[in-house]
């Protein structure tokens, strides 16, 4: 993994930009570096004021439990890593969706952003890198430093990483599993959990905690609408027992599941997209349909990944035989 292990230095070298960014800003020139590095076509120092094309966005978050409202202005990660060069990818169906961003602020506080949360063929998150603001937070005597992430929609700001000093492209370890694919009746739900567990329809139901959701996506066979019942991704997580550090402020932002089909398609979803302090996104493990994708004589198998709001399907893992919960910060699962 391409992050930075060792921080002690960051807070020194973000002092230096501050200065230099003050002297800048006495001649009006802006100044918020940002450095864009891992698996990126361009790495290197990009400063925000000079991205385009510019998004402007009004957002209200929790901090401390205070309500926050701000105006910023910036550009979209996505934009960034395009203007960096392009994340990097393999031949491999997809691959976008096993790529990550892990963001590290000066005082080495990191969080991680899944890039099919904000590719906009799927999720489509404007998730920005903003370098002002109008409540003055931003800037070389602001509060939250030269730049940080912006997450709107987020009702916490865990994922808001301020005085940010860097952006760290990273991918799931290659090669990922394989399989014959086919029909698969069950999933394991394991790694950085307490309690691992086998998922069946049977498990799913007997929880009390089904609900259901109709979405639209486009497949490969055209749109796609369906009525899906299933079980929160985030409730069987908690109820697994997530292995998150409780002396590491909001260690569970540094987490991700892996979701990988019997055919070995997998799919990364970070847990900050679906903490209902954060992102709040509703994605279920499904395990009936209204139109028979699911269930012994569907295609899709017994258990899918359901991802409403989506664009493309890419993220609804069919024949669903694995959710993997993994430390993406700190490389391990347990």
């Amino acid at each position: 993994m391409k992050q930075f292990h060792n921080t002690s230095w960051l807070a020194d070298f973000y002092q230096g930009e501050e200065f230099l960014g003050g002297v800048l800003s006495y001649f009006g020139i802006p100044f918020a570096p940002v450095y864009v590095g891992g698996d990126i076509g361009l790495p290197g120092l990009y400063n925000i004021p000079d991205v385009t094309p510019v998004t402007t966005l009004s957002v209200t978050y929790k901090a401390a439990g205070i309500p926050v409202s701000d105006t910023y202005s910036g550009t979209t990660l996505w934009n960034l890593l395009q203007t960096a060069g392009g994340v990097e990818t393999t031949s491999a169906k997809n691959d976008i969706l096993n790529k990550y961003v892990i963001a590290t602020g000066s005082d080495g506080y990191t969080a991680v952003y899944a890039m099919g949360e904000m590719d906009p063929a799927f999720g489509n998150q404007p998730i920005t890198i903003a370098s002002s603001d109008t409540a003055g937070q931003l800037g070389p005597h602001g509060a939250d430093g030269l730049s940080r992430v912006v997450v709107p929609g987020d009702i916490a700001g865990g994922r808001y990483v301020s005085d940010l000093v860097s952006l760290t492209v990273d991918s799931l370890p290659e090669p990922g599993s394989t399989g014959s694919g086919g029909y698969a009746a069950s999933a394991t739900l394991a790694g950085a959990v307490a309690d691992p567990m086998v998922i069946t329809p049977e498990t799913l139901s007997a929880l009390n905690q089904s609900q259901k959701v109709t979405a639209t996506y486009i497949s490969g066979s055209g749109s796609t609408t369906d009525t899906y019942t299933g079980v929160s991704l985030w409730n069987l997580i908690q109820d697994a027992g997530l292995l998150a550090d409780p002396s590491v402020k909001n260690d569970l932002l540094h987490f991700g599941v892996v979701a990988t089909g019997s055919d070995g398609y997998r799919a990364l979803f970070s847990l900050g997209e679906i903490d209902p302090q954060f992102g709040n996104q509703q994605d279920l493990v499904a395990y009936a349909d209204q139109k028979g994708q699911l269930g012994p004589g569907g295609s899709d198998g017994a258990l899918r990944i359901v991802v409403p709001g989506d664009g493309a399907g890419g993220r609804y893992v069919s024949n669903l035989t694995n959710l993997q919960v993994v430390d993406l910060v700190h490389g391990h699962v347990a």
